[in-house]
């Protein structure tokens, strides 16, 4: 079989992200880039040895030798670029949010059910060497029935979209955190279920005029069971905290560190306490090493590059997606219920103070 020949469109800061885990994919070469400037098309291309860069889809669809479309566009763009892909017989791979409207990603769904190609939604948290094993413990029951899911999204007031007055970001409905609630969104609903939104509260911090809100802090329901979602543009670091509590255990992540923590039920006792700390610090010293292992032997795989390894393998064997489109219109229903809900209760901050 030929190898699979992909273009990226858009060459913003994600793209990056992309390209290195195509680089990773043997059976996979990218073979063009396209975005709107022509000069970061450019420079994206000589950077990455990419021997073809378009200015549009609609040009890069003459190239013709194309198996895979990659949309790393802001996600106002999406159904556009990835309707015209689709029709034009490309398969599909799209960044999350799918899209930022459900009338957009169902335009998706119907467009992938009627060509037949392959689609799916880039939510690369779910790929993340810690959530996959926090995964396999629950699938082993180690954590018994989950009851519940806390996430915490803590970036700096550093961060590359907030701090830049002029990012697309700021121009969607609920600013910032729109583009990124899709992540606690699918996680939260993979640990626990179809979930409904409870309530969605903001608060202002940070001294960026453009922003309306800079803290959030969301809660979600399945059942008798909770999920909570917290997100800050005003920590001291960056951190992305998971905390998954069962009837039998607690499991305790750090994307970004890559660790993980289980805390299984103790007694109540000195001893117990005692021993239980020494435990979680092996565990902490455990995921390190073979952190630092993977990173120095090359074995290391974020989210992104096993999420784009496991498209590839889809497309190859003929199989479902990683995450399907209509997975991603679930998302995309509750990130619009949510935008709304930012928006209103924005207001409402307002008016206070």
């Amino acid at each position: 079989m030929h190898k699979i020949n992909v273009a990226v469109i858009g060459c913003g800061y994600v793209a990056n992200d992309h390209l290195k885990a195509w680089r990773k994919v043997h059976s996979a070469r990218v073979v063009a880039v396209s975005d709107l400037n022509e000069t970061l098309a450019k420079s994206t291309a000589e950077i990455w040895i990419i021997p073809h860069y378009y200015t549009s889809l609609s040009e890069l669809i003459e190239l013709g030798n194309i198996d895979l479309v990659d949309i790393c566009t802001p996600p106002q763009t999406h159904r556009a670029l990835a309707v015209q892909a689709m029709k034009a017989g490309f398969n599909v791979v799209i960044e999350k949010p799918m899209a930022m409207t459900v009338r957009d990603a169902e335009e998706i769904v119907k467009c992938q059910k009627t060509t037949g190609v392959k689609a799916g939604v880039i939510h690369n948290w779910l790929f993340e060497p810690t959530v996959l094993e926090a995964d396999s413990f629950v699938k082993k029951g180690y954590l018994g029935e989950v009851f519940n899911v806390k996430i915490d999204v803590l970036s700096t007031k550093e961060d590359s979209m907030v701090a830049n007055e002029r990012h697309w970001c700021h121009s969607l409905p609920g600013g910032r955190f729109s583009e990124m609630l899709a992540h606690p969104i699918y996680l939260i609903r993979h640990f626990l279920g179809e979930i409904n939104v409870g309530d969605v509260q903001v608060s202002k911090i940070g001294d960026y005029p453009w922003m309306k809100s800079d803290e959030l802090c969301a809660t979600f329901k399945v059942g008798n069971k909770f999920g909570r979602a917290y997100a800050s543009f005003n920590a001291p670091r960056d951190a992305i905290f998971i905390n998954l509590y069962g009837d039998e255990a607690i499991l305790k992540l750090e994307i970004i560190d890559a660790t993980v923590n289980v805390l299984p039920r103790r007694k109540n006792s000195r001893f117990s306490k005692g021993f239980d700390s020494l435990r979680q610090a092996a565990q902490l010293t455990k995921s390190t090493v073979n952190n630092v292992v993977k990173i120095v032997f090359g074995r290391w795989l974020s989210g992104h590059d096993m999420y784009i390894k496991l498209f590839a393998e889809s497309l190859v064997k003929d199989s479902e997606p990683p995450v399907t489109v209509e997975e991603g219109l679930k998302v995309v229903r509750t990130l619009e219920e949510m935008c709304g809900m930012i928006e209103r209760a924005e207001k409402r901050h307002q008016n206070i103070t």
